[in-house]
């Protein structure tokens, strides 16, 4: 029998080299990262006090496991989330990405609950739509039923998930009301946590969570006895023009989830930020066990150096002026289309809604297509949605984008739309 050869031909461009706001593949053509990758590359690429911060660490030690070894750039990096954070959180735990964040506060929750006698507690409440990562705790309470084909025999567990959808399908995300709804249904003795995403990126596309929903949510949590989650691995430092997006109502959360722009691409690494309420007078980090990388020194190191760069090219007030900008020129440039909707989101963070049937969302998810024409007019913006709803283009650049970069990345999403209208009027 012969074996069926396989095509190994990359269908994506080959990437060369990037700078800044721009990337740059083998035959020298220019991309314009209008969505920072995954909305990761906060800072731009190849920033040099990040690059000579990781060469220079990088000559000292790069591993060093933390069951044999404090290191000083961990240390320093906690430090300096403290201190961006207004010192809200006791301990930070720190894991390889967002998903291993969102597994680490699940433990976290039912340790919780299990050492203060209410090992009952194992319902967590999610947002619908929502997306929380792709490890196995982090996916199944996920409101993102694409990420999920074929993958439930990962997610029978004794614990239960339940995505709390709105009352009207007409609106975005659940309100209040229906959260109440939904842990009076399940009884609030047995709920552990609520999670919510203060601004969605992949799965609602810039879709803000009403402040006063999770002022809400801040009380039902502490009436109940529930822990209040936030993901902020897309969102936090600096992304909406604040340090983490859900301390804009002056809620604190018991537990924040990040990732992504901590580390702004440069190394792999994530973080849970624990509250004071969470396992009092124990180690939240020995609570939540952990991998061989997290927290080594060479990640820590490169985290390290993008903060005090947003901190020092004051870069959280500039995510919410050249936002507001990028808000208004794309407000312009959707009215053009009968199939953009305005967009929706907080400073560097924008979703375009797109108008498809659920049909059409089915069959070919304009979102996705959208994506890959606006590559072929040199600009990289990411697709957002798990239905026809919800189904939007993110546009996220780094923070560092200047005006005139502004404006030639509102010139290539027009010409990708340009595109998409004369191939739907053919």
């Amino acid at each position: 029998m012969t074996t069926p050869a396989v095509d190994a031909r990359p269908t994506s461009p080959l990437v060369a080299r990037a700078e800044g706001c721009w990337i740059y593949d083998e035959d020298g053509r220019d991309y314009l990262d209008g969505s920072s990758g995954t909305l990761c590359v906060n800072i731009g690429h190849g920033v040099r006090e990040v690059l000579d911060a990781m060469a220079e660490q990088a000559g000292r030690v790069c591993f060093a496991h933390r069951s044999q070894f404090v290191n000083q750039p961990a240390l320093d990096l906690t430090a300096e989330i403290h201190a961006v954070t207004g010192h809200a959180f006791r301990e930070i735990v720190y894991t390889n990405s967002g998903s291993e964040a969102t597994e680490a506060a699940l433990r976290l929750v039912l340790h919780h609950h299990a050492v203060l006698g209410a090992a009952d507690r194992v319902v967590v409440l999610s947002q619908y739509p929502s997306y929380h990562g792709m490890t196995a705790g982090a996916l199944g309470i996920s409101g993102h039923p694409q990420r999920r084909t074929n993958l439930d025999a990962l997610h029978h567990t004794p614990v239960s998930v339940g995505t709390v959808r709105p009352d009207d399908p007409g609106k975005a995300f659940p309100e209040l009301s229906d959260w109440v709804a939904a842990v009076d249904r399940v009884g609030a003795d047995r709920v552990a946590a609520i999670v919510v995403e203060p601004v969605g990126c992949a799965a609602s596309g810039g879709t803000v969570l009403p402040e006063a929903t999770l002022r809400g949510l801040r009380e039902l949590c502490d009436r109940t006895g529930v822990l209040l989650v936030t993901d902020e691995v897309m969102t936090g430092f600096g992304r909406t023009g604040s340090w983490l997006a859900h301390t804009e109502s002056g809620v604190v959360a018991d537990l924040v989830t990040t990732g992504k722009g901590l580390s702004a691409g440069y190394s792999p690494l994530g973080a849970c930020l624990v509250g004071h309420s969470v396992l009092p007078g124990r180690s939240a980090s020995d609570a939540a066990v952990g991998h061989t990388m997290n927290g080594n020194p060479l990640s820590a190191a490169a985290s390290l150096a993008v903060l005090r760069y947003i901190v020092r090219h004051n870069l959280v007030e500039r995510a919410r002026t050249t936002g507001a900008l990028l808000r208004e020129r794309l407000a312009e440039l959707a009215a053009r289309y009968p199939f953009t909707g305005p967009p929706r989101g907080r400073g560097m963070v924008w979703g375009i809604r797109l108008r498809q049937s659920a049909d059409g969302f089915a069959a070919e998810p304009l979102a996705r297509r959208l994506c890959l024409v606006a590559r072929t007019c040199g600009l990289i913006v990411y697709p957002a949605g798990v239905d026809h709803h919800s189904q939007s283009l993110l546009v996220a650049p780094p923070l560092t984008l200047a005006e005139s970069e502004l404006d030639e990345l509102v010139r290539r999403l027009g010409a990708a739309l340009e595109h998409i209208t004369a191939g739907e009027a053919r």
